[in-house]
């Protein structure tokens, strides 16, 4: 026994644990979904402005092939090409566009146009640019940095074909990282998250904080070297300036070496994370919510179903009910007029005995009225037509009535009513009928010289008319089926006329309660609506009120 509750124990805490793993499971593998959704969607965002990037450089780069291909540019001669030259730059925005011939010496440039001022520039700067457009390929060089940050720039380069395809000379163009600044800032960042531009050497060509990150130092290079792996991804890094743990997405451009980055907090990425999950939660709880009470409806509906066939269930057994107490009622009277009329006809010389036919007589009078009240309660009550009723007056007219039964066994009948009358609205036929019959009952069930006592209080804002006698008692195992038809305690009780009564109370929107003691007598307790607030309290507990609060 003992082994058998520690296993079945057992069970229930691994079936818990399992459970608990479970739901952990579910959780960390929802809460990694989000994160991917988050990240995807950053990635999104990234890979816009890096084709906003790519879409200027891509319209420089033609602007600049159009020039040079252009004769006078290939003409290689100062004034002819110095002419497109400046056209060039005030079309394009450039600081300055130059021509260089395939040794690095210049050809032309924009130094002496007045608005023009010559920057620090040496071929040598962009040696592998150079390089790169003498074979023929156009290139984007690193950043150049003329005396300060803030007049840094970067050039374009571009090779020069001769009639022969062979790079006669290479066109230069110089873009201030301002002009680059402006296109990156053209996508719309949410707060604490912010995109940076870096070249091959991992030179920053655009941040918001570039001045403080200027001149990179070796800490710092080897800090974010790993964004120069592979064309994209995700790196982690903690900031220089304000030393929180960021996570920097990146992707290279198409028309250069450089890198564009996105930098996000990494607790903003969690909030995001927990922010959609909880939108997504409250979602899943509402459709979880719906479908509960769709399912609610459903099982309501299912329910009712039971319910109603339950209902005809009990239907049907109270027609077999019915139909046993009709027939168990009805025969015995006939098996009485039955045998007396067999005797009358074997006798048929002689007339029949008076005591005979008085019997016949009253066996007849016994179906009829049994009949009477099955009718009474087989067909509807009356709609009753409610009045103001005064039920001091109609107790006391009721005692009237009932005296000669009352004489007959003796029976002391106690009226306790307040001296203001007490009222309530019903029907006044039918409430005396009530009375009548729970008095009644009440006659019937005490001993000669019995007593019986009825009174009249209000309580909790409902009238309380109690007919209390000192019969024998109920047994409390059939208190609650009093009232059901056909259920009686007496020898020659039909049990019909105290289920007329509550169906008649129960129209009345009222209540009758029973309390018994057996040896002591019960209580019947009628609850009826107050009409007025006059009538007095009287000085009775809840226990001789035969009811409970």
């Amino acid at each position: 026994m003992l082994f058998s509750k520690q296993k079945n124990q057992l069970m229930t805490a691994l079936i818990g644990i399992a459970l608990v793993a479970i739901i952990a499971g579910v959780i960390i593998n929802y809460l990694n979904y989000q994160y991917r959704m988050v990240m995807a969607a950053e990635r999104e965002r990234l890979s816009v402005a890096a084709n906003n990037l790519d879409m200027y450089f891509n319209a420089r780069l033609t602007g600049l092939k159009l020039l040079a291909a252009d004769q006078d540019i290939r003409s290689l001669e100062p004034k002819r090409a110095r002419k497109k030259l400046l056209l060039a730059a005030d079309v394009l925005d450039f600081a300055n566009v130059a021509l260089y011939d395939p040794s690095g010496a210049l050809i032309t440039d924009l130094w002496t146009v007045p608005g023009y001022t010559q920057p620090p520039f040496k071929v040598h700067d962009i040696e592998d640019s150079f390089k790169t457009a003498l074979s023929g390929r156009p290139v984007v060089s690193d950043r150049i940095v003329c005396e300060k940050i803030e007049n840094a720039y970067i050039s374009i380069l571009l090779p020069v074909l001769d009639d022969s395809g062979n790079v006669a000379a290479v066109l230069l163009a110089c873009e201030p990282i301002s002009n680059i600044a402006m296109i990156v800032l053209r996508e719309h960042m949410p707060e604490n998250q912010y995109f940076f531009v870096m070249d091959s050497s991992a030179q920053i060509i655009y941040h918001p904080r570039l001045a403080q990150f200027y001149p990179e130092g070796s800490l710092f290079k080897d800090g974010i070297g790993g964004l120069l792996n592979g064309k994209s991804g995700i790196v982690s890094f903690k900031s220089f300036l304000d030393g929180m743990d960021k996570l920097l997405i990146y992707t290279d451009l198409y028309y250069t070496n450089w890198r564009m980055v996105m930098a996000i907090p990494i607790k903003t990425v969690y909030a995001r994370v927990l922010s959609k999950s909880i939108d997504e939660a409250a979602s899943f709880f509402f459709v979880t919510i719906c479908f509960a009470l769709l399912y609610g409806v459903w099982w309501q509906g299912k329910r009712h179903e039971r319910e109603r066939e339950q209902l005809r269930l009990e239907r049907m057994a109270c027609v077999n009910q019915l139909a046993a107490g009709i027939a168990h009622e009805i025969r015995n009277p006939l098996t009485s007029i039955q045998g007396f009329i067999q005797l009358m006809a074997r006798r048929a010389d002689k007339p029949p005995r008076r005591e005979h036919l008085e019997i016949i007589i009253t066996e007849i009078g016994r179906i009829d009225k049994l009949i009477s009240e099955f009718q009474m309660l087989a067909r509807p009550l009356k709609e009753p037509v409610f009045e103001k009723v005064n039920i001091c007056k109609l107790l006391n007219d009721i005692a009237v009535l009932m005296e000669g039964q009352l004489h007959s066994k003796s029976v002391a009948l106690t009226l306790q009513l307040p001296e203001v009358g007490c009222y309530t609205y019903g029907d006044i036929a039918q409430l005396k009928q009530v009375f009548i019959n729970l008095l009644k009952n009440a006659v019937e069930a005490v001993p000669h010289g019995g007593n019986i006592t009825m009174a009249v209080g209000k309580y909790q804002g409902m009238m309380v008319v109690r007919v209390e006698d000192n019969g024998n008692g109920i047994p409390p195992e059939i208190i609650d089926k009093l009232g059901t038809p056909f259920f009686t305690t007496k020898e020659t009780g039909t049990g019909l006329g105290l289920s007329v009564c509550y169906n008649i109370i129960q129209n009345h929107n009222g209540q009758i309660k029973v309390s018994s003691q057996i040896g002591k007598g019960s209580v019947f307790t009628v609850l009826l609506p107050l009409a007025e607030d006059e009538c007095c309290m009287l000085p009775v507990n809840n226990e001789q009120q035969g009811f409970c609060v």
